[in-house]
């Protein structure tokens, strides 16, 4: 009888995964479209309010809310990211989680049952909002590395030339050129002294094309590319 069941609701999970198939490929035509200067993978949706740069590539899989993606960075599979600014020529790895939001510890219950009136379950406990600041924004700084599956909590601003090591939770700000990692994740060292960190700051070598960003780097006292061997 189990199987007759199943054999009945055949035509309705083809329509089903019939009309999956189309949406998601018009979606995808349509982000194309929409960002023809980026390059977007298969299966990536936005908010309506999202702003991608030249040549960022978003790879399959992401989900980018509310926020704007620098020209020459790209995004990982599978990665999260609300709420944030991220710069230029940054490296996102796979299955990063940046905007997560936050739930309030100070009362019993911290389910959003208990302090949003619209929530996941449909159903309205409290007459309204509680006021508490659910999410907050994220800024990402340019030339960042950010490792497979690290999570940036909400609120948090990561500098300029900063490396979060895989899998790393970050919850307080990073400083331009730290390299960080753990949970929490703390300070391991810096990428340069502070002298060659100031001078690439005050360089802004991020804000050309790559072309006269290389050029820019040739006059730093700052090594720019591998050594040959």
């Amino acid at each position: 009888m189990r199987y007759l069941k199943r054999i009945i609701y055949i035509p309705f999970g083809i329509w089903e995964g019939l009309m999956d198939f189309i949406n998601r490929h018009a979606r995808d035509i349509e982000n194309r479209k929409r960002f023809p200067k980026a390059i977007i993978d298969k299966g990536v949706t936005f908010t309506p309010d999202v702003a991608i740069g030249e040549r960022a590539h978003l790879l399959s899989g992401c989900v980018i809310n509310h926020s704007s993606i620098g020209s020459y960075s790209y995004i990982g599979k599978n990665s999260l990211i609300q709420n944030v600014s991220l710069g230029n020529y940054c490296s996102i790895a796979h299955e990063v989680n940046m905007g997560l939001g936050q739930h309030p510890i100070n009362l019993v219950g911290t389910s959003p049952l208990f302090y949003r009136k619209n929530n996941t379950f449909n159903i309205s406990l409290v007459e309204q909002d509680l006021d508490f600041k659910e999410y907050a924004p994220i800024k990402i700084g340019h030339d960042v590395w950010v490792g497979a599956r690290a999570i940036i909590m909400d609120g948090v601003t990561v500098g300029t030339g900063a490396i979060v090591a895989s899998a790393a939770v970050v919850t307080k700000n990073v400083p331009p050129y730290a390299i960080v990692g753990g949970v929490p994740a703390k300070i391991i060292k810096y990428r340069f002294k502070e002298g060659k960190r100031d001078a690439l700051l005050r360089s802004k070598w991020w804000e050309q094309a790559p072309g006269a960003a290389l050029k820019s780097m040739e006059g730093l006292d700052v090594p720019y590319k591998v050594p040959e061997v």
